[in-house]
């Protein structure tokens, strides 16, 4: 029996990282179906992207109309996202998945249904966009959990990054069959196809068993002081959601806000922007795959040099660099992006407890996006003050800086993955367990110092 990769040929390592890659998706049936319904959901979702922003174009609403629908959807995720990580730790997870894309799919079919018969208003349209991003609330942090629950602890980062992967795959196409969609047929059909996704993921989350954490009996309120306390009482995880809470902003205003003008302006038109907005996927997956073949120990050097890689494109676009040298910075941003994703949920799933993710997952994604509505109020007198390339100078330097401060903290520069040695080719496993049999659920925790 072979222990190790060392003395296979070519062909047996590379079959052995094959076998490696594909793990999560071969051992258990259970991640094959979460796996697919939540690439069917991403497909439907990217699909009726444009369709809802066309929409709100089409009825008068304007720049101001699409800012109320993204405000609406914001302001509702965060006040949510408490609420909804306490029912991930509470209930089968699966379960609240599947309720919730069922309560996601009928609102979209009301969106539909208002655009068919010439009835959708930014305010009606604002006030679903709202109900639909509360309702993902409680999915969220719910299918953090879940993959921590079916997967193997040694088969966590596998598992995350596949899911990137397959899901940026699909960012990457869905926007264009989206407007092939629109263009052809109208925006009711997208949004439409958008529901009809919600319900096919529903039916096979449905169908994933997966055992409830163990957890006492408690009131909301202490499951909310508990969550908080697991922030706390780790210091790579604060310090880390510091540094996120000032990087993301930055980089909205930056990329997301600033970009698209400057663009128009500098780099040629709205074509211009489609090709960078392109590397943005194309960096993303990439990111993925370099996870699957390239496994970092050290999550928060991952973390870290990952997220400072978005500071790339806005000084060069601030110095008026040529296209092709911003949509690589922006592929290489978005592939270190992509990778701390994988090393900080990896990093999440094995240190913090089971029936804790839910609350810590909505935590940290209320921490990260919680400072972006100020830096949306904040772009237009800055830009009047300094100007578009200074904004996008100053926003780069601030994305770099908040990505590398967490450093600083030796929790964050000790923090490890548990991996494992990629299986050889003579002890590939066996038979997936059964959707019924329990996952091993107690992963060794990730290696870090205590605070």
């Amino acid at each position: 029996m072979i222990d190790s990769l060392r003395g296979l040929t070519l062909t047996g390592r590379a079959a052995a990282h094959m076998t490696r890659i594909a793990g999560p998706l071969r051992t258990d049936a259970r991640f094959r179906r979460c796996f697919v319904a939540d690439q069917v959901n991403a497909a439907g979702t990217t699909v009726a992207t444009g369709a809802l922003a066309f929409t709100v174009l089409g009825i008068g609403g304007g720049a101001s109309g699409i800012a109320m629908v993204l405000l609406a959807t914001m302001a509702a995720g965060i006040l949510a996202g408490p609420m909804g990580g306490v029912v991930a730790d509470r209930f089968p997870r699966a379960l609240v998945i599947s309720v919730v894309q069922v309560i996601i799919g009928l609102i979209t079919v009301v969106e539909a249904t208002l655009i068919f018969t010439g009835r959708a208003a930014v305010w009606n349209l604002a006030a679903l966009a709202g109900a639909n991003s509360a309702a993902a609330s409680f999915s969220g942090p719910a299918r953090t959990g879940l993959v921590g629950a079916i997967v193997a602890g040694s088969q966590l980062s596998e598992a995350n990054a596949l899911s990137q992967l397959a899901r940026h795959i699909v960012l990457t196409i869905g926007p264009a069959i989206g407007g092939a969609v629109v263009a052809m047929a109208g925006a009711g059909y997208g949004v439409g196809c958008n529901a009809i996704s919600f319900f096919v993921s529903a039916a096979l989350m449905a169908r994933i068993h997966a055992p409830c954490a163990d957890r006492q009996p408690s009131t909301m309120r202490a499951d909310l002081i508990e969550g908080w306390t697991t922030i706390r009482t780790r210091r790579w995880i604060w310090t880390c959601l510091i540094g996120a809470g000032m990087m993301i902003p930055a980089w909205h205003v930056g990329y997301g806000i600033l970009g698209p003008p400057y663009a128009e302006s500098r780099l040629g038109g709205a074509w211009a922007w489609g090709l960078i907005t392109s590397s943005l996927g194309c960096g993303m997956a990439l990111g993925a795959v370099v996870s699957l073949i390239w496994r970092p120990r050290l999550a928060g050097w991952t973390n870290c040099l990952g997220t400072a890689a978005l500071a790339l494109p806005e000084p060069l676009m601030a110095a008026g660099a040529p296209l092709p040298a911003v949509m690589a910075a922006v592929v290489v941003a978005a592939c270190g992006l992509s990778m701390s994703v994988v090393a900080w949920r990896t990093a999440i799933q094995q240190d913090v407890p089971s029936d804790q993710q839910g609350r810590v997952s909505a935590f940290a994604e209320i921490a990260e996006i919680a400072l972006t509505p100020v830096g949306y109020l904040l772009v237009a007198p800055v830009t009047d003050a300094i100007g578009i390339r200074a904004t996008l100078l100053m926003c780069g330097i601030i994305v770099a800086l908040a990505s590398l401060a967490p450093l600083l903290s030796r929790d964050v520069r000790t923090l490890t993955l548990v991996t494992a040695d990629p299986p050889a080719v003579e002890e590939l496993p066996a038979d997936p367990a059964p959707d019924g049999a329990a996952p091993d659920l107690s992963p060794p925790p990730v290696g870090q110092p205590s605070p």
